[in-house]
């Protein structure tokens, strides 16, 4: 996907948002209907996305479909999406990735929250925020406040991050966050948040898991690598790290990157080193690692040469559930498949 495809469909995208009011989602707020409405819009789909709606489960995104603020979002494995609000709002969504989203207020003075539970998303607000308007990121360990940057984050659960250590198997950004994590002797966390900021500053707020303030709110500047750890009652900086090693993100985030360094140039990375990599990422010779995890134990890995599909696992390790993964979609890069109850 290139800068100029995103830039193609925001603009369809935001031509059928005026035109038909179907695709538009009303917004209540403390019970009340608005007079004025916020967009928000599955711009891509690859692979397969659920979101659920009140009582409604299992409803599979596509390209063009509406969300509504209090929507769930579910990303399989192998699989992506891209959301906009506002039109110069985005977020582009991994693989393996729960979280919420929440959009109040009229786009003049927004308020848009997303709660990530687990997985990567990587987030571009094209325009300076008003000053009446508010966008935040809550993870199980910290919030992040941002008014006009690009930037990523990555919650992952320590069991899991350490079983891919100890196996050397996975994607990269989990073994950057492995490494760090055991390089730093720090015990007794249950989650990482990773926070990278590639335009702008944002401002950080740590907090247990129970959603108690731990010290002062911080403001991290473009250009840094921070990582964040928590429990239940407390959080911590596990290390911040100036300069941006684009080699420990998987190939999807690079791809992202690309489309936002190309499309609006809010990316300090360079957009040579990102191409350079989108293409080593996509040689038809590479062969790339699927992990299956079982709870947080790796049950076990295939190597599917680039562009081949995975293969479903003889054994299964229990008599509920499912992989969730497509096996019928080609593998593009190292991918983690957990099995879902």
């Amino acid at each position: 996907m290139s800068g100029k495809k995103i830039g193609l469909i925001i603009g369809i995208v935001a031509g059928a948002a005026v035109i038909a009011g179907g695709v538009i989602a009303a917004v209540t707020l403390l019970g009340k209907k608005t007079d004025v409405y916020r967009v928000i819009k599955v711009m891509t789909s690859e692979g397969h996305s659920y979101v659920t709606r009140g009582e409604i489960t299992d409803l599979e995104a596509y390209e063009g479909m509406a969300l509504q603020s209090g929507d769930s979002i579910h990303v399989d494995g192998n699989s992506s999406l891209i959301l906009m609000m506002d039109e110069d709002k985005i977020a582009y969504v991994e693989q393996n990735t729960d979280f919420n989203i929440i959009a109040e207020g009229t786009a003049k003075d927004s308020r848009s929250r997303i709660e990530l539970v687990k997985g990567a998303l990587t987030c571009e607000i094209q325009n300076e925020l008003s000053a009446e308007s508010t966008y935040i990121i809550n993870t199980p360990n910290s919030t992040m406040a941002v008014r006009g940057t690009s930037f990523r984050i990555e919650v992952s659960d320590v069991d899991t991050i350490n079983e891919v250590l100890n196996s050397n198997v996975g994607q990269a950004s989990m073994l950057f966050m492995a490494q760090n994590l055991k390089e730093s002797g720090i015990t007794g966390l249950n989650t990482i948040t990773r926070l990278t900021v590639t335009d702008g500053k944002v401002s950080v707020q740590l907090h247990d898991e129970n959603g108690n303030p731990v010290g002062e709110e911080m403001e991290l500047e473009v250009d840094t690598d921070t990582l964040i750890g928590g429990n239940e009652s407390d959080s911590c900086i596990i290390d911040k790290i100036t300069g941006i090693d684009v080699k420990t993100f998987p190939s999807i985030t690079i791809e992202f990157f690309y489309d936002i360094e190309t499309g609006s140039g809010k990316m300090i990375i360079s957009g040579d080193d990102l191409k350079d990599l989108s293409e080593a990422n996509n040689d038809e010779n590479a062969v790339h690692t699927v992990t299956f995890i079982y709870g947080t134990t790796v049950f076990g890995e295939q190597d599917v040469k680039h562009g081949q599909n995975p293969e479903k696992p003889l054994f299964a390790p229990a008599e509920k559930g499912g992989w969730d993964v497509d096996f019928g979609r080609p593998v593009q890069n190292n991918i983690m498949v957990y099995w879902l109850e």
